[in-house]
């Protein structure tokens, strides 16, 4: 498996465990963005079938992270939500 080199053991032994909540977002990008290249790049099913899958959990941890920004920056979003739905009026 490709370690990134300033990530050391702990770091590599945390992300096999679904940890990436300890990187950047500079360094979430990079690391996905070579991950990303060894799936395009890959011959054997099996481990593009692995490679595809941690791609996801990147994705995963990157919408995580949008979706926390986005809560920090509109705190009363979650009171938008009505019986009817989302953002629709009660006005039945």
């Amino acid at each position: 498996m490709w370690q990134h080199p300033r990530m050391g053991i702990f770091g590599f032994i945390g992300r096999g465990f679904g940890s990436l909540r300890s990187l950047s977002d500079a360094a979430l990008e990079e690391e996905r963005e070579a991950l990303r290249l060894r799936y395009v790049g890959c011959g054997d099913i099996a481990q593009a079938s692995r490679l595809y899958d941690e791609l996801h959990r990147y994705d995963n941890e990157r919408t995580r992270r949008d979706n926390e920004a986005y809560a920090c920056d509109n705190p009363d979003s979650a009171a938008r939500h009505r019986e009817h739905g989302w953002y629709l009026p009660n006005d039945d």
